[in-house]
């Protein structure tokens, strides 16, 4: 029994010098391995594929055969915004997570032009190249555009599109972004080691308490993207793409959820959005930020889940 005891606490010393050397020595490698045990944990496992130039990334899960959900991040954001949103689907859903070119783990090919219309064409693409005739799709703010985009493009393969706090029409009263935006200046950025926390504030109304390994390794990520996102919205800007005059196009059911509180794209947006398009359901989530499926990822899929049942019936 002494024996059992000392091997115990021989085992406990070993995995606190391995965490503590981890933290030290290779911090980078302990937040990876806690996204990929969040990504365990949802049922995601990691997929990639070559889709003409681009190498692109994506967290896949559930049943092959079932209905697809693909769902799309937005600017300056990653596949693992929606992870713990996946969760509450992989049971009854085959889940896609897409890093859009340009974006998290997917290529970034300074030649090319990642304005909204490209952007869609190689959605598009990609899913040509999944072979996905059919699909739900649910994107969150610039990824909502490039959604509706492609329910506008393909409106025989979209079945659905959920619209989270998107971008693409005016908003009746401008948020600290778009006004910030307007003079020219781009918030969404980290400029610096420490000014992770300020985003954060900005994109929830309630930021994640995370400790400062995690932090820190967010803030490097977005300093090492951050001249490629400055180029990606210079394409933006330039080949702006607006969606007032196209939505009566959209034919898919459509569900509108914003975050009451959203400071990057005003809920006034919403209602915008409720009235231009043809069949529409409008959810506000009280408390909320921009991000809603990672601010309030079960709320948020509840939502969602009875807007899939209204449509389908089931």
């Amino acid at each position: 029994m002494r024996k059992l005891l000392y091997t115990l606490l021989a085992l406990i010393l070993f995995a606190a010098i391995s965490y503590a050397g981890l933290y030290f020595l290779a911090p980078a490698s302990l937040v990876e391995a806690g996204i990929k045990y969040e990504r365990d944990q949802a049922g995601l496992r990691s997929a990639t594929i070559k889709v003409d130039d681009h190498e692109i990334h994506y967290l896949t899960g559930g049943p092959d055969n079932a209905p697809v959900i693909l769902m799309v991040h937005g600017y300056a954001a990653n596949k693992d915004n929606w992870t713990r949103f996946a969760h509450q689907f992989v049971d009854r859903y085959k889940v896609i997570a897409v890093d859009l070119p340009g974006f998290g783990d997917s290529s970034q090919i300074a030649s090319a032009s990642y304005d909204i219309p490209s952007q869609q064409q190689r959605l598009a693409a990609f899913t040509e190249a999944l072979g996905l005739p059919k699909f739900h799709i649910v994107g969150n703010s610039m990824g909502g555009l490039i959604s509706a985009a492609m329910a506008i493009a393909a409106p025989e393969k979209v079945l659905s599109l959920g619209l989270f706090d998107s971008a693409g029409v005016q908003e009746p009263v401008l948020s600290p972004m778009t006004k910030a935006w307007a003079e020219g200046k781009n918030i969404l950025l980290v400029n610096g080691p420490d000014d992770m926390d300020r985003v954060l504030k900005l994109a929830f109304n309630h930021p994640p308490k995370m400790p400062k390994i995690a932090l820190d390794y967010l803030a490097k990520k977005s300093l090492e993207d951050k001249e490629f996102n400055i180029k990606i919205a210079e394409d933006l800007v330039s080949k702006a793409y607006m969606l007032e005059d196209k939505l009566a196009k959209i034919s898919a059911p459509s569900l509108v959820l914003w975050g009451d509180s959203d400071r990057i794209i005003d809920v006034s947006a919403a209602e915008v959005f409720n009235a231009g398009l043809k069949q529409s359901s409008l959810v506000i989530m009280e408390d909320t930020g921009h991000l809603p499926m990672l601010e309030r990822p079960k709320q948020t899929a509840k939502h969602y889940q009875q807007f899939l049942k209204e449509i389908s019936g089931k």
